[in-house]
C-alpha cells in the first residue's frame, strides 16, 4: 500500500508477465517484444494464475512474493519440527527469527523471484530430512519437486541450495540409511534427475519456440556464464564474507550465539544446519555473480541455528544484542529528529540536496515510533530468551514500517512511474511512435498496459536517424542531474531512481535543439 512497483526489477518482472499474457504465449517470456532469457517463467505463471481468477490488475502480482514468504515461514517451522521434534520452542521461534532478519523482512514484500527460490530450496531440504528419517519415497519426491520448482523459478542455482544437505549426510546423520550410503546417493541422483526433468519439460520446448539465440541463453549464458565469468554483478570471491553481517542483522549482535555454536556438544541437527549454510556460502562465493539477495534462500537455515540457541534454557545468551539493537534504533530516531536542523546548520542547499530531501521526508509519527521502539528495547527486561526474541522481532517489524513511511515521501516520487507510463500509453493509442534512449528494462509495459514495444536507440546515430524519420514521435530519455535549459521543452519530467530524472520529449522539439541531445545523454 505504501509503495509502487519499484523499477527496474519489480516493474520488469511484472512487465514480462503482462507481455506473455497479452501475446497469449505462456511458454516463452517476452520483454519489450523480444524473448526474455534472464529468468524462467514460474513467477509470471503464478501472476497469470491470479489474473485468470481476478482479471488483470495491479494488486494480485504484489501478493505473490509475500505469500511465498509466508509459505517460507511455515516450511521453516516444519524443518524445525523435523530437526528437533522434542523442542517445541525451536519450531515456534524459528519463523519469528527469520521474519526478524532485516533483509528478509524487506525482500518478502517485493515482487521478485527470491521468495520462490527460498520456498523450493526449503522444500528440497525438508525432503532430504524426511528421506534421512526413513521416508525415502516421499522424501526424494519432495526433493525433486524442490529442484524442479527452483529451476523454474531462477534456474540451476537451486542445486547449490539443496544438494549440500544431502551430499554431506555422512557428516551430520547419526545413522546409516537403511539402503546404505550407496543407496542414499542413488536416491539423491534420482531426485536430482527427476527435478531437472521438471525444469527441462519447460526449457526444451521454450528453447525450440524462442529461437536459437534464446535457447543458447537459457541453456548456457544465463547459467554457466554467471558462474564462470558473470556479465552482471561480478564481484570478488570474498564479497559475501563482509556482506553476511548485514544479512544476519540484528541477530549477529548477540555474541552468546556464536560462543555456543562453537562448542563441541552441538547436536547432529545443529551440525546439519551449520554444515549446510557453510557449504552454501562457499559455493555461492565461488560463483562470479554475487548479490545480497542470492543469500536469501539460505536464511531459513540460519534462522534454525539461531532458534536452536535461543530456545536452549541452559544457555546464557544475555541482553547485549537487545541493548545494542535498541541503541541503534534509538540513535536512528534521534538522527531523524535532528537531521533537518543539522542540514540547516551546515548550510546544505535547499534544492538538489539529498540530505535536505531525506531530512524533510521524516513524518512525525515515524520519528516518535522509532524513538519509542529504541527506548523500549533499551529499558525492557524480558523474562527469558524466547520472550526477548519476540520483542526484538516486533521492534524490527516496526522499523520496517517506519522505513516505508519515510519512503512514501523520500522514495515514492522517484519510483512511481504511473504518470509517464499512462502518457506513453495515450500516445501509443493515437498511433504515435515512441522510442527509448539507451537501455530499457520494461518499466512502462505493465504499468501503462502498453500494447506495443518501445524502440530502443543504442547510439547517438540511431537517435538522430530516428528523430529525422519520426518527427511526430516521442523519445524517453533517462539522464542525471538537472538540465533546466532543456527540461522546459519536455512533454513530461519526473525524478527517477535517486539523482536521475526521466523525461519525454517530442522528436520535432529535439531536432531543433541538437545540442540538447549530447548533454542529456551525458
Amino acid at each position: 500500500m505504501l509503495r509502487p512497483l519499484i523499477p527496474v526489477d519489480e516493474t520488469r518482472a511484472v512487465s514480462v508477465a503482462w507481455e506473455m499474457w497479452q501475446r497469449g504465449d505462456f511458454l516463452v517470456p517476452y520483454l519489450n517484444g523480444k524473448p526474455y532469457s534472464h529468468k524462467p517463467p514460474l513467477l509470471q505463471w503464478v501472476i497469470h494464475l491470479s489474473w485468470f481468477v481476478f482479471g488483470v490488475n495491479d494488486w494480485t502480482p504484489r501478493f505473490v512474493g509475500p505469500l511465498f514468504g509466508l509459505g517460507n515461514l511455515f516450511l521453516t517451522e516444519r524443518l524445525a519440527r523435523r530437526l528437533w521434534p522434542e523442542a517445541d520452542t525451536v519450531s515456534r521461534l524459528a519463523p519469528l527469527i527469520l521474519l526478524g532478519l532485516a533483509v528478509w523482512s524487506l525482500w518478502t514484500t517485493l515482487t521478485l523471484y527470491d521468495m520462490l527460490v527460498a520456498f523450493f530450496a526449503q522444500l528440497g531440504v525438508l525432503g532430504i530430512l524426511r528421506a534421512a528419517q526413513g521416508a525415502f519415497g516421499m522424501g526424494w519426491l519432495m526433493m525433486a519437486v524442490g529442484i524442479g520448482g527452483g529451476v523454474l523459478s531462477k534456474g540451476p542455482i537451486i542445486l547449490l541450495l539443496i544438494l549440500p544437505a544431502g551430499l554431506l549426510a555422512p557428516w551430520w546423520s547419526t545413522r546409516v540409511p537403511g539402503s546404505g550410503w550407496i543407496g542414499w546417493y542413488a536416491g539423491i541422483l534420482a531426485a536430482t534427475l527427476l527435478g531437472t526433468s521438471i525444469g527441462l519439460a519447460w526449457a526444451i520446448p521454450a528453447g525450440m519456440a524462442g529461437g536459437e539465440a534464446y535457447a543458447q541463453a537459457i541453456f548456457w549464458s544465463q547459467s554457466v556464464g554467471r558462474i564462470a565469468n558473470s556479465f552482471a554483478h561480478k564481484r570478488s570471491w570474498w564479497w559475501y564474507a563482509h556482506t553476511l553481517p548485514m544479512v544476519l542483522f540484528p541477530w549477529i549482535l548477540w555474541p552468546g550465539i556464536w560462543r555456543n555454536l562453537v562448542k563441541p556438544k552441538a547436536d547432529s541437527s545443529l551440525r546439519f544446519c551449520v554444515l549446510h549454510v557453510v557449504a552454501v556460502l562457499l559455493l555461492l562465493s565461488a560463483i562470479s555473480a554475487k548479490q545480497i539477495h542470492y543469500l536469501l534462500p539460505s536464511l531459513p537455515i540460519w534462522a534454525l541455528i539461531f532458534a536452536r540457541v535461543f530456545a536452549d534454557p541452559s544457555l546464557r545468551i544475555g541482553r547485549f544484542g537487545q541493548i545494542a539493537f535498541g541503541a541503534i534504533v534509538l540513535g536512528l530516531g534521534l538522527v531523524m529528529a535532528w537531521l533537518p536542523f543539522i542540514a540547516q546548520a551546515l548550510g546544505f542547499p535547499k534544492s538538489d540536496s539529498t540530505v535536505v530531501v531525506v531530512a524533510e521526508a521524516f513524518p512525525l509519527v515515524a520519528i516518535v515510533l522509532i524513538v519509542g521502539l529504541g527506548a523500549f528495547l533499551l529499558l525492557w527486561r524480558p523474562r527469558d530468551s524466547a520472550t526477548m526474541v519476540r520483542g526484538v522481532v516486533g521492534a524490527m517489524i516496526g522499523v520496517i514500517l517506519v522505513a516505508h513511511l519515510v519512503y512514501v515521501e523520500a522514495g515514492r516520487p522517484h519510483h512511481d512511474l504511473r504518470s509517464v507510463a499512462v502518457r506513453i500509453a495515450q500516445l501509443q493509442a493515437r498511433g504515435i511512435p515512441i522510442a527509448h534512449w539507451e537501455k530499457y528494462s520494461g518499466d512502462f509495459q505493465f504499468i501503462g498496459r502498453l500494447t506495443a514495444p518501445l524502440e530502443v536507440l543504442h547510439t547517438g546515430q540511431d537517435l538522430s536517424e530516428w528523430l529525422v524519420a519520426h518527427p511526430e514521435g516521442y523519445v524517453v530519455i533517462v539522464y542525471r542531474g538537472s538540465k533546466k535549459g532543456f527540461e522546459e521543452t519536455a512533454d513530461f519530467i519526473q525524478p527517477y531512481r535517486g539523482k536521475r530524472r526521466i523525461g519525454l520529449w517530442k522528436a520535432s522539439e529535439l531536432l531543433t535543439r541538437s545540442a540538447a541531445l549530447d548533454e542529456l545523454a551525458d
